[in-house]
């Protein structure tokens, strides 16, 4: 069944490379373009909302980077690393939602389930193998175009630092923790997790409904009125904003960040232990096992 599982997820992959690589690479290589002409190349970003550029290094500002503690500049670096690779992030969660919401259904408009099912692969092996690439395999795939990121933002502000009499060349990089990559990757399988409900929703939607968009919409909508309506609560909603944000930003998680950071290990284990972390996992294997008996159901009709 591994073999199976692991051919079927990079059939998945080979189908979605504009998603899962091509997009996630070309905003890594424009982000890359754009750091290193504001360090190098002198240009500068500046907005109503956001400001990046070289001007901000004056005598005031280096005379503070040369007195920072050790410990302070570890949070500095680690903050600005982490800030960069937001855009990926989104990038990387934007191509889940839409792979989640139509994976199914194209199956269905093109007829193509009907080859499919035709395979000696069950439903439960087909929806496992999507689950894990969105669990398991997508986060890893992000973790290159994230360590490009972070060598070209060191090496060019270390260049531009030196050149500028600011601080050492190695100011930056004894600041440079490498087992923050272990824990974005930890971090990012813990995301997974934590939005698998929306993701498995999604995938329901695209094997029931005639219009999935439609269909993974309204029926949360009508939810959360009805609850609004009878119980004057908002359960529904509130548990959907969660899923979409950071877990470690969740109001359910019991620790509270007031910086950004790369989150601890143990933090991974303390959402772990959260009700909210397993309420998310028993609803997302029920809707596995009702998208199961859903797909085994289809016929060969189309949708729209």
């Amino acid at each position: 069944m591994i073999t199976v599982l692991r051919t079927m997820i990079f059939r998945e992959i080979q189908e979605h490379k504009v998603a899962f690589i091509y997009a996630p690479f070309f905003v890594s290589i424009v982000l890359c373009i754009v750091i290193a002409s504001v360090y190098l190349g002198g240009t500068s970003i500046q907005t109503e909302q956001f400001n990046f550029s070289t001007d901000f290094f004056d005598d005031e500002a280096r005379q503070a980077m040369q007195q920072v503690s050790s410990i302070s500049r570890i949070d500095i670096v680690r903050a600005g690393l982490l800030v960069l690779g937001f855009p990926i992030l989104l990038t990387i969660g934007f191509g889940l939602l839409a792979y989640s919401l139509s994976t199914f259904a194209d199956e269905r408009k093109d007829r193509s389930l009907i080859f499919w099912r035709s395979l000696p692969v069950s439903d439960l092996t087909t929806v496992l193998s999507k689950v894990l690439l969105v669990v398991l395999v997508v986060p890893l795939m992000v973790i290159p175009h994230i360590i490009l990121l972070q060598l070209v933002a060191m090496i060019s502000a270390s260049i531009f630092f030196t050149s500028n009499d600011i601080v050492s060349f190695d100011w930056l990089w004894g600041s440079y923790i490498l087992t923050d990559w272990f824990r974005i990757v930890f971090s990012l399988w813990a995301q997974a997790l934590w939005s698998l409900p929306l993701f498995v929703w999604l995938m329901l939607a695209g094997t029931y409904a005639t219009r999935p968009i439609a269909g993974a919409i309204i029926p949360p909508v009508v939810l959360i009125v009805l609850e609004r309506i009878i119980f004057k609560t908002n359960t529904v909603l509130e548990f959907i904003e969660n899923r979409v944000g950071f877990w470690s930003r969740a109001d359910s998680f019991p620790k509270e960040y007031n910086e950004i950071r790369v989150v601890d290990i143990s933090d991974i284990f303390l959402l772990f232990s959260s009700q909210a972390f397993w309420i998310g996992i028993f609803a997302s294997m029920v809707l596995i096992a009702c998208i199961v008996y859903v797909r085994s159901s289809n016929s060969d009709q189309t949708i729209d």
